[in-house]
């Protein structure tokens, strides 16, 4: 394969793949070397939300709290890259005490209402903050850009 074959692979690589950083109201990645989504083949890729502020702090101590903001920020995700909670297709959740599982699945409900993702819940001893107890990651089905 030629240099020119290679950077023109390239070039079309690049195009079909979208990092989103820049979310209104989710805090920026950048600093710690990750993308909030990544757009590619046809889907998007949501990194673990957390129920954080845009200072990366967390909103409270309490795991409903955590639960809702950490589902707003995948809404808010999803809105940046042009979709919605419509366009979910896949959700895992970390928790670091299954006891609150039952919890964030009726919170999930509320928010999603009749849409249903496939769904994964795994325990795992801590996330990046200390206090945090939720972490959702999502796939979903990528909104064309004009």
């Amino acid at each position: 394969m030629s240099d020119t074959q290679r950077q023109e692979d390239k070039a079309a690589a690049d195009e079909a793949i979208v990092r989103h950083v820049d979310v209104p109201g989710v805090g920026d990645p950048r600093k710690f070397g990750y993308a909030q989504a990544v757009t590619a083949g046809g889907l998007l890729y949501i990194s673990g939300q957390l129920g954080i502020d845009e200072e990366y702090q967390p909103v409270s101590d309490r795991f409903d709290d955590q639960a809702y903001r950490a589902m707003e920020n995948v809404r808010r995700v999803l809105s940046a890259a042009g979709g919605g909670f419509e366009d979910l297709v896949s959700m895992t959740i970390y928790l670091t005490d299954m006891r609150n599982a039952p919890r964030f699945f009726e919170i999930r409900r509320e928010i999603l209402g009749d849409i249903l993702v496939s769904s994964t819940a795994v325990a795992v001893s801590g996330l990046p903050l200390p206090n945090l107890q939720v972490e959702v990651q999502c796939v979903a089905l990528a909104r064309p850009t004009a």
